[in-house]
């Protein structure tokens, strides 16, 4: 064989050993340097946490089905319900189906601690709440429970509780925007009442002081304990016309506020503006004449129903398709309690636990319920632990047996220090 033959061949021998060398070498190092597989993460391999399994997790309801409040808050509950069988209706939250359960706190502080320990007790892994009474709130902060509701102070304080429509405002923080909207309307002397309760009495205390810092606007009459339930209504009015009040802020159960406007007509007391919390309710003019016409209507803060929106279709469609009430004030409040409770499940991930439910929505910005809120929440913190107050409100007017919105939100909210007058958050127009 020529040498140059022999060369050739070599060659191509130590190039082909040199090949398959180089080709194992590709293969063990490529062997060695991959990951381990991790194990997917479904239901059935999460740590044990209460309150879940791989298919359910227990979500607890607590309102004030009976007592002075109980009509205030009718129709939370089932609108609850009705918005945590939609999700069912989809396979539930990461293939978790939500076990619904009320609890009636009979606008009783004792029935509310018990009703509380209760739905711990039946392994609830969180609550929503409608109702005034506020003795439960630390119950649930110590025990770490995520909570979502309204109107209490625990919503602008306690890192576990979410108010639906943004945080609840400190003693000494409030709005003045219902103030310059009485004060456009010709109001100089200003009746301030609210009923016994903590939410409305330090709401109302927060307006007695934002009252001072509206120049050509005086307090002329101020309640801070009307009664939650029966009350003299009468004896209100008559203390408005001997005060020489043209306008009132009532803050309390729609029933109170209507009662009394009724009263003021029958004493011959005329006021430029009158604002009634809760209503929202066509049903609740139907016996009141023309006693109402020109009273504001404020709602619970949500988008009014009526109001052409997906989202308020959404939700008006399902409770009357339910035999409900959608109008019933703080039946939207119930509906977006459970929509914000299972929000926080969804971020809390597959494997939830209470502790990233809550971790996890506190990062949340730009909640508006799919449109049922008039504007966007944050729950990062900002003029509040819990967040920065909401800027925009939905008001509506009384006219006969009608309560017509207004054509758009009312936004920009100026929340004041009552003591400094200054301003301490503006919100977006």
């Amino acid at each position: 064989m020529p040498k140059s033959s022999r060369l050739s061949r070599r060659s191509a021998i130590t190039i082909s050993g040199l090949s398959a060398a180089l080709a194992m070498s590709v293969v063990a190092t490529g062997a060695s340097a991959a990951p381990k597989p991790v194990p997917k993460v479904n239901n059935a391999s999460c740590p044990t946490t209460p309150g879940v399994t791989p298919s359910t997790i227990n979500y607890g309801y607590i309102s004030s089905r009976t007592g002075p409040a109980g009509n205030t808050f009718s129709g939370a509950e089932e609108a609850a319900r009705l918005r945590v069988s939609q999700e069912n209706a989809k396979g539930g939250v990461n293939g978790r189906k939500i076990i619904f359960k009320g609890y009636d706190d009979q606008t009783n502080p004792s029935s509310q601690v018990t009703v509380i320990q209760q739905a711990i007790g039946d392994n609830s892994f969180g609550v929503s709440t409608a109702t005034s009474t506020v003795s439960g709130y630390p119950t649930l902060k110590d025990q770490g429970i995520p909570v979502t509701g309204f109107n209490a102070q625990a919503f602008g304080q306690d890192r576990n509780a979410f108010g639906v429509t943004g945080p609840t405002l400190p003693p000494g923080i409030g709005s003045i925007g219902l103030i310059q909207k009485m004060q456009k309307l010709g109001v100089t002397r200003l009746a301030n009442i609210n009923h016994a309760s903590a939410g409305a009495t330090a709401s109302g205390n927060n307006t007695s002081a934002a009252i001072k810092l509206v120049p050509g606007l005086t307090e002329s009459l101020r309640i801070a304990d009307s009664p939650q339930s029966t009350h003299d209504a009468t004896s209100e009015a008559l203390r408005m016309k001997q005060t020489g009040s043209d306008g009132l802020i009532y803050v309390g159960y729609v029933e109170g506020g209507v009662s009394l406007a009724q009263a003021m007509f029958q004493q011959g007391v005329s006021v430029k503006g009158m604002s009634i919390s809760g209503l929202s309710d066509p049903a609740q003019l139907k016996t009141t004449g023309t006693s109402l016409d020109g009273a504001i209507g404020t709602g619970a803060g949500t988008v009014p129903v009526g109001v052409n929106n997906p989202a308020v279709r959404t939700y008006a469609n399902g409770m009357k398709a339910a035999g409900l009430n959608p109008y019933s004030t703080y039946a939207p409040i119930g509906y977006v309690g459970a929509d914000l409770f299972i929000r926080g499940l969804k971020e809390a991930g597959v494997c939830p636990t209470r502790q990233s439910f809550i971790d996890k929505l506190r990062q949340v910005k730009g909640y508006n319920a799919g449109g049922l809120l008039p504007d966007k929440v944050s729950y990062t913190p900002g003029l509040t632990p819990n967040g920065d107050p909401i800027s925009c409100g939905w008001y509506l007017t009384a006219k006969g047996q009608s309560l017509i919105a207004d054509k758009a939100a009312t936004c920009g909210a100026t929340i004041v220090d009552t003591a400094t007058g200054k301003v301490v958050f503006q919100g977006h127009n």
